[in-house]
């Protein structure tokens, strides 16, 4: 009998675990309550509001407060910091619902997802240039935003780790004695992060390597270029080496 029983039990589950969430909104007497959902919310119950919200977002996917909703689901999964179904939610946001209230808020979370799935700068930057991308338009849209503050920080950090993979990559090639390589690597960084921490040890290493092939005068400029937002350390190095050189003025 009980053999008999379990193809029939394997198919209840089967056709209740297909339902997504209609389980839950039937606890709650078969539809989704947007009311119940931020309740949930407000008292950090994350789950729980991701469950309602997502409900309430299925079953009425076209009502004034379906991007309320979707806001508030994008929030439950950012605050459960499972932010890839954040990032779902908050694109599906700003591209459906433009001119909504949330859509800033939105558009700034988006960025905020890419920023925490950014990989050390060893690593991949595909999330990083997308964060700095999407930071960027935020800012252009919302400049007065209260979350701009925060848009701003944490765009000079991602500048940033992609100014250290240009240095690193730079700093081993010089290692491995591809000087061409190094200077070109370098160089990008003066050129492209010149605001960056890390362009004043460019500038540093980048001289070395153009004095080793008899560019003083090249060497001397770039050192010129050596930004005060360069570590204490790469600025007296800098000196030093203008110093050495028979160059007054230091950077």
């Amino acid at each position: 009998m009980m053999r008999r029983a379990a193809p029939v039990l394997a198919l209840l589950l089967a056709m209740t675990a297909g339902c997504g969430g209609t389980l839950h909104e039937e606890a709650g007497g078969g539809a989704a309550d947007f009311g119940r959902a931020k309740a949930a919310y407000d008292r950090g119950d994350w789950v729980e509001a991701s469950l309602d919200f997502k409900a309430y977002v299925e079953q009425y996917p076209g009502t004034d407060r379906t991007d309320d909703a979707l806001f508030y689901l994008g929030m439950s999964y950012f605050k459960s910091k499972d932010d890839a179904l954040a990032s779902a939610q908050f694109d599906r946001l700003t591209r459906d619902f433009p001119q909504s209230p949330f859509a800033p808020d939105a558009m700034f979370y988006l960025a905020r997802c890419d920023d925490i799935l950014s990989r050390p700068a060893l690593l991949d930057q595909t999330e990083t240039l997308r964060a700095i991308d999407r930071f960027k338009q935020f800012l252009e849209l919302y400049p007065e935003s209260p979350n701009a503050p925060e848009a701003k920080k944490r765009l000079a950090t991602l500048v940033d780790r992609l100014a250290e993979k240009r240095f690193r990559a730079g700093r081993l090639y010089a290692k491995l004695s591809h000087r061409p390589a190094a200077e070109v690597c370098l160089g990008e960084v003066l050129k492209e992060y010149p605001q960056s921490r890390w362009s004043g040890d460019a500038a540093v290493l980048l001289a070395e390597l153009l004095l080793k092939d008899g560019k003083r005068e090249e060497a001397i400029a770039v050192l010129r270029q050596v930004p005060p937002e360069a570590t204490s350390a790469a600025k007296e190095r800098a000196r030093e080496q203008l110093r050495s050189l028979g160059v007054a003025q230091a950077p």
